[in-house]
């Protein structure tokens, strides 16, 4: 048996996913809605938190190779995006 929770939405949402369930006949009810909503959100967070443990374990390996080289380095925003961008890349990571 699951536990009950109580969620306000805007009415807007509501009146969206009324016109998804009746348009679609994806889900049977809100509720089916939201449960399927919430299982994919949380699936897609717990994926997202273990990447950013990935990085940040990368990123202490890269600061401690800086740290040995007798850093600190100066790296820009700019320069620190595409690392990452290219990090996330190589690890397969969204």
């Amino acid at each position: 048996m699951g536990k009950m929770l109580t969620v306000e939405v805007d009415d807007n949402y509501a009146k969206g996913i009324d016109r998804l369930i009746s348009s679609t006949g994806f889900y049977s009810s809100r509720s089916e809605f939201l449960k399927d909503s919430i299982r994919k959100n949380l699936a897609e967070m717990l994926g997202m938190s273990e990447s950013l443990k990935l990085i940040r374990k990368e990123t202490e390996k890269l600061a401690a190779k800086v740290r040995a080289r007798g850093g600190p380095i100066k790296i820009s925003k700019r320069e620190r995006l595409l690392m990452a961008k290219r990090f996330a890349k190589e690890k397969g990571i969204r």
